[in-house]
């Protein structure tokens, strides 16, 4: 049996991931892994993404504020879909939050760090594949590969609200 990969996110190769299409993701993807059909994850899409990413659209144009915002706009989003899931198993949905910590986190990097932890972290491809799409040095790939690890890795841990 083929092992199945995760389809490749529209904004991947985005220069910029805005924040509407983040916590529309990260509202999803909660909904789908604590066992919400593909409808009702929808429905609450409906209902929470426009008011939830109206509050994260007023951040700063300084980079670095921008993605402070960011990070507390994703911890309103938690907390939200938190107190939306109490009946819900608690270990499932911590699960699913910190992978859609992850993943948030991720859409936050910059492009070649997003591309690259994507393509060697999650689609499993080999350094040297990567080098010789993007005409990269393998030092390179290498480089942005542990940036983008690192960010994930201090940043995603810091900003999940477990209760």
């Amino acid at each position: 049996m083929r092992e199945r990969l995760p389809a490749e996110p529209s904004w991947l190769r985005s220069p910029e991931v805005g924040d509407a299409e983040r916590v529309l993701e990260m509202v999803y993807f909660v909904a789908r892994r604590t066992g919400r059909s593909r409808a009702a994850a929808a429905r609450l899409c409906v209902r929470l993404v426009p008011k939830l990413a109206a509050s994260a659209a007023a951040a700063p144009s300084s980079p670095a504020l921008r993605l402070a915002a960011a990070r507390q706009g994703r911890v309103t989003v938690a907390a939200t879909l938190r107190s939306l899931d109490r009946r819900r198993d608690p270990a499932v949905f911590d699960n699913a939050l910190a992978e859609a910590v992850a993943r948030d986190e991720l859409a936050l990097l910059p492009p070649r760090q997003r591309f690259t932890v994507w393509s060697v972290a999650v689609r499993h491809r080999p350094i040297s594949a990567v080098a010789a799409e993007t005409g990269w040095t393998h030092s390179q790939v290498v480089r942005l590969l542990n940036a983008g690890l690192s960010t994930i890795t201090r940043w995603g841990t810091h900003s999940i609200p477990f209760a």
